[in-house]
């Protein structure tokens, strides 16, 4: 049975453990901010991502490539996630649950071992240790997690479910709703009052807010989104 390890984004690969058996393959998208139709996703999200973001980044190379590597994955395999548990990371495993072709696969989480930090203080012996406390995904939580995927696509995320893979729902729902009902504009505000950097806005707002999981851009975006 071949092992196959999602990672979400490079900085966890730069710090994987080299002699975990298995290949591993990076997730690198933004899920959480721009347009998350089906109606032609990729293309859209490229689109989005050239005139927002990085507009000399290869999407097709880092982005769509290795989705097909994931979609190329086969039977009887065995999948790792390694996603964190905040907002960004969470969307986009949710995605990646519901739109690969997970039959006949064994399909795992990894958790962080601190919610609020994920991966990023955890070397290579932290990982490994995590690595064999995965927990399984069972077919009635990827149906959830696939309905998550749905309903944030929608914008009507309810606090009704609850799930043994995502750990911290509840709050991950009210950090989505808070991006659109005032509630992040004030915060991001309420720091800008006594930061005088933006570098100094972001490290704030990242201690006081770990669960977005936002990076640079997408703060600064917010920021100027909130501004007009």
């Amino acid at each position: 049975m071949s092992t196959f390890h999602i990672l979400n984004g490079d900085c966890l690969a730069e710090n994987f453990p080299k002699n975990l058996e298995g290949e591993s393959i990076i997730w690198r998208e933004a899920l959480i901010d721009g347009p998350v139709s089906d109606n032609e996703f990729f293309e859209n999200r490229k689109k989005f991502i050239n005139e927002n973001y990085d507009s000399e980044s290869d999407y097709d190379e880092l982005v769509i490539k290795e989705f097909q590597k994931m979609q190329n994955i086969p039977e009887n395999s065995s999948l790792f996630f390694w996603f964190e548990d905040d907002l960004f990371c969470q969307v986009n495993f949710w995605f990646l649950i519901s739109s690969l072709n997970l039959n006949k696969k064994k399909i795992f989480r990894i958790f962080p071992k601190n919610k609020e930090k994920g991966f990023a203080e955890s070397d290579e012996n932290d990982l490994l240790e995590l690595f064999h406390s995965a927990k399984e995904i069972n077919d009635t939580e990827r149906k959830l997690i696939s309905n998550l995927w749905a309903d944030f696509q929608q914008n009507k995320l309810s606090k009704e479910v609850s799930s043994e893979i995502i750990r911290n729902l509840e709050e991950l729902i009210v950090a989505n709703e808070n991006r659109f009902n005032g509630t992040l504009k004030n915060q991001i505000k309420d720091i800008q009052k006594t930061a005088e950097s933006f570098e100094e806005v972001f490290k704030i707002f990242n201690q006081k807010y770990p669960i977005y999981g936002f990076g640079d851009l997408q703060l600064k975006r917010c920021i100027d989104q909130f501004s007009t």
